[in-house]
């Protein structure tokens, strides 16, 4: 079996396959402060938890919090015993990082990417709602570039953030378009404005590929905004980044 981990921002995503079958997963709260051992205990007890300890015997990591990249590797090496391949932009992936700063790609984007070509008819654009919201633009076997911008967690935040009379948000679905309360307005600026931003960058997107593409999503937020928009998505996929990471994993064990 094979243990994978996202490693996101704001939170950590980890999963076990069973050859091609995601049979367990877990999020937690991604935590820059905790040690290997923390992290270590944490996903032995997950896994012992499932009757699984024995079973697990290959890991793969994806992570944008570079910190936790070598911490959570180790932690896996050294409590479950099974070696970890760590993705970044110089790994074997079947995707051509055709960008000025291959580098520069977050080894998530990476990931989707992969899974975009793998899975789904392309040109396809795979849209991650997490911390930030990610457009990833895949071509044949080719990551062309994307979109990056701040996502509803991020918005929300902002709002409050930078004004003297605006309450913190929780972030739900808005009512109507138009609010009745100052709640509401904000809820409606967050969630619709950001669907509304979806679907226009979607079109740009078309706009300059000169063609229709397959729009596929992922993250956190994926079951809040889909209702809002105008297109809806093609295909929504919520473990997309650890699809990914497993495609890889059996790339480069080939």
């Amino acid at each position: 079996m094979l243990l994978v981990a996202d490693i996101g921002n704001t939170s950590t995503t980890v999963g076990v396959y069973n050859n091609d079958k995601l049979i367990h997963t877990w999020r937690i709260n991604t935590n820059k402060n905790n040690s290997e051992d923390e992290y270590g205990i944490l996903l032995y007890s997950f896994l012992q938890h499932k009757n699984l300890l024995n079973d697990v015997r290959h890991a793969v990591i994806s992570s944008v919090v570079l910190p936790l990249t070598s911490i959570v590797k180790s932690a896996i090496e050294n409590y479950l015993n099974v070696p970890v391949l760590a993705l970044s932009h110089s790994t074997e992936t079947g995707i051509i990082l055709n960008v000025e700063k291959p580098k520069d790609v977050g080894c998530d984007r990476i990931a989707n990417a992969c899974a975009g070509y793998n899975l789904y008819a392309n040109p396809a654009v795979i849209i991650d709602l997490g911390t930030a919201t990610t457009f990833d633009v895949v071509v044949k076997n080719e990551f062309i570039g994307g979109i990056i911008s701040p996502g509803l967690r991020i918005s929300a935040e902002s709002l409050s953030s930078f004004t003297n009379l605006l309450p913190k948000l929780k972030i739900a679905p808005p009512a109507n378009a138009i609010g009745k309360n100052t709640i509401d307005n904000m809820l409606n600026g967050v969630v619709r404005g950001h669907s509304s931003m979806i679907d226009g960058l979607v079109e740009s997107i078309e706009l300059e590929l000169g063609e229709k593409i397959t729009t596929i999503a992922t993250g956190g937020y994926l079951s809040l905004i889909k209702d809002y928009l105008k297109r809806p998505f093609d295909y929504t996929s919520p473990y997309l980044t650890l699809e990914g990471l497993r495609i890889i994993h059996n790339l480069n064990c080939k």
